[in-house]
């Protein structure tokens, strides 16, 4: 079963995510990689983001979030993302899971 996991900042903003175990195969699996490769296209070509991007057994995208006006922008792309997976996940639950994360928050 593949596995989405969103990763977010302590502020809830987006600035990666992983994907374990994608079955380019299937149906959630070959959407995953489609998905991944838009989002790093439009963040990199459209708003010269730069973006870190690997695609395999375990994919990641992480976004370099450190020029804040284009928070607006960066949350529209990347939480639009998000619906897809999630959009996904129900379309194919028994393929496809999806998990958030805050990363970095200690308590």
């Amino acid at each position: 079963m593949e596995e989405v996991t969103i990763q977010r900042d302590d502020r809830g903003r987006i600035f990666g995510l992983v994907v374990r175990d994608i079955d380019a195969r299937s149906v959630a699996g070959t959407s995953s990689i489609h998905f991944l490769r838009t989002v790093s296209a439009s963040l990199s070509d459209y708003l010269h983001v730069p973006v870190e991007m690997s695609l395999g057994g375990e994919a990641f995208l992480a976004v370099d979030r450190s020029d804040i006006h284009l928070d607006r922008e960066l949350d529209a792309i990347l939480e639009t993302l998000v619906m897809g997976f999630k959009v996904l996940e129900k379309e194919y639950p028994a393929d496809l899971v999806v998990h958030e994360a805050t990363v970095g928050v200690e308590v």
